[in-house]
């Protein structure tokens, strides 16, 4: 082990001595491949950065150990803030707060001035109704009504500041509260560990109110200009980019373009040697993930390359675990593991959420149906049901016994990617082709392969499934403050009559008053 990989497992377990040696190891890696250089990075971790490695009170003690210069406490969360015992031991936004922001230090500069106004600013608590400041102080949950008075309280002090603040500036904000008072406001799991960084639920409410605000002012216009000009350079947009950490990374340090290249005309060799059955061996993990920034470069050429032209030079790419590790170093994120555990932990819920509370009719139809023994496949029937989207947007559904080169005969595949269902087995289409089988037969493994084909292959939802494939895209963790993976599609203009392109959100408003409903069923998910 390196020596800031000693000084960081020095930190992790003197804040956790009880703490397994397989999760240190794992905290350290996941720090270093963050990009940690030193040990004076460690002020720039974030509770989301190593969210699902830790239970959510062992998570705040290392965040504890790593940023603050005070020794640890056993107190708990509330107690490491200051306490809400009444309204008037409450936080205020006063006027000594804000002199502070000017005030110069002993070398004659602002003592503030890198900091931003979302990083000073002040929530006014003080301002808050007194069911909010009870229930803080109390470490409980507010009621929906009363989190969205506090919601508009917020909002109106923020847009003092600023009239639109950006989603970035949002994040800040809401990450600072929940932080803060995790008891109240973090988005949990039943386990008690964080789901997404624990503050999405709190940012959409506070970006859609700020959104509701500006709606009719000059705000809401696209603020982007439009390229001019006759150029005919394309260039990879933010919808390719969306959710990637590592979208075009650079060489390896100690690799050039020939040594990669030589690389991956090994993989070739040893696919023409061994077939699809070499992806089992050590080599073809290494040369996968060494060759990784040469494969992406092909990806994500213009024009766009087609499948089966990707498909000829890196034939292992092809395969469900090489699919996983791709996405894997494509966004740090492990898709199966995550949406496993999301099943497992929150899928029931979503549907006793369903049988309580919706009226949809197709949401009433699919539960006619009888529970599906597959809990991942009957949430996913309900999503799409609930988002008036049909199954075979997303599934399609062959014999049994069918080959792939039955079933690229029998059914019209589409374009776009569909999970397709055989007894016992799955497979991927894209391109009207089957891209390859699944060796584990669940539906669990089957649908983490269909959604890292959208990122691997830089690909847009389909309308057909675009709001249950951005559950989904939550579900696990993807939430950039910027840009869709959904296409704009058009619709019809309430003030002209005619067909227009859609708004872009950044969230998706179905998907968002969802995800609100679920919070209001008293579920400890997002």
């Amino acid at each position: 082990m390196s020596a800031l990989g000693e000084e960081i497992k020095g930190i992790i377990v003197r804040a956790l001595p009880n703490l397994s040696e397989e999760t240190q190891l794992q905290l350290i890696s996941r720090l270093q491949s963050s990009g940690l250089e030193s040990k004076e990075d460690l002020k720039y971790v974030q509770q989301e950065d190593v969210a699902d490695l830790l239970p959510v009170i062992q998570l705040r003690k290392l965040l504890d150990a790593i940023q603050s210069p005070r020794p640890l406490s056993s107190s708990s969360p509330l107690e490491t803030t200051s306490p809400l015992s009444s309204p008037s031991s409450l936080p205020s936004t006063s006027s000594s707060n804000l002199s502070e922001l000017s005030s110069p230090d002993s070398r004659g500069f602002p003592s503030q001035l890198s900091k931003t106004w979302p990083e000073t600013f002040q929530v006014p608590w003080d301002h808050m109704p007194l069911e909010i400041r009870s229930a803080i102080a109390n470490g409980k949950r507010p009621t929906p009504a009363e989190r969205r008075q506090m919601v508009r309280v917020l909002a109106d002090e923020m847009r003092k500041y600023e009239a639109n603040p950006t989603r970035s500036q949002c994040l800040t904000v809401c990450q600072k509260i929940v932080r803060q008072y995790p008891q109240s406001f973090a988005d949990v799991f039943a386990d008690g560990s964080l789901m997404a960084g624990g503050h999405t639920s709190l940012l959409i409410q506070v970006k859609t109110r700020i959104e509701n605000l500006n709606r009719d002012s000059s705000f809401a216009r696209h603020r982007t200009p439009r390229c001019s000009g006759s150029s005919s350079v394309r260039k990879r947009g933010p919808t390719d980019t969306y959710g990637c950490t590592r979208f075009q990374p650079d060489l390896p340090p100690s690799e050039t373009d020939d040594s990669v290249e030589q690389k991956r005309q090994r993989l070739e060799e040893i696919h023409r040697q061994e077939g699809a059955s070499g992806v089992e061996r050590a080599e073809v993990c290494s040369l996968m993930e060494t060759t990784f920034c040469l494969l992406r470069r092909h990806i994500n050429a213009i024009p766009v390359p087609t499948i089966e032209d990707i498909r000829s030079k890196w034939p292992y790419l092809f395969n469900q675990r090489c699919i996983y590790a791709h996405f894997e170093l494509l966004t740090d994120l492990n898709v199966l593991r995550l949406l496993e555990l999301a099943m497992e932990e929150c899928g029931r819920v979503i549907i006793e959420y369903f049988q309580s509370k919706s009226t949809n009719k197709d949401v009433q139809a699919v539960l006619s149906q009888g529970e599906n023994t597959d809990v991942a496949l009957n949430v996913v029937q309900l999503l799409m049901a609930y988002f008036t989207e049909t199954t075979n947007g997303l599934i399609l559904l062959a014999d049994s016994s069918a080959t792939v080169t039955d079933v690229e005969k029998t059914l019209t595949l589409p374009l776009t990617p569909r999970l397709i269902l055989l007894a016992g087995r799955w497979m991927i289409s894209l391109e009207g082709h089957v891209l390859f089988e699944g060796i584990q037969p669940t539906f669990v493994t089957g649908l983490p392969a269909l959604f890292s084909v959208y990122y691997i292959f830089n690909l847009q939802y389909q309308d057909e499934a675009a709001c249950t494939l951005e559950f989904i895209q939550r579900f696990i963790g993807i939430n950039p403050e910027r840009g869709t993976k959904a296409s704009r599609g058009k619709t019809v203009s309430k003030r002209t009559g005619r067909v227009v392109q859609k708004k872009s959100v950044t969230v998706n408003p179905r998907v968002s008053t969802l995800l609100k409903n679920l919070i209001d069923f008293e579920w400890n998910f997002i």
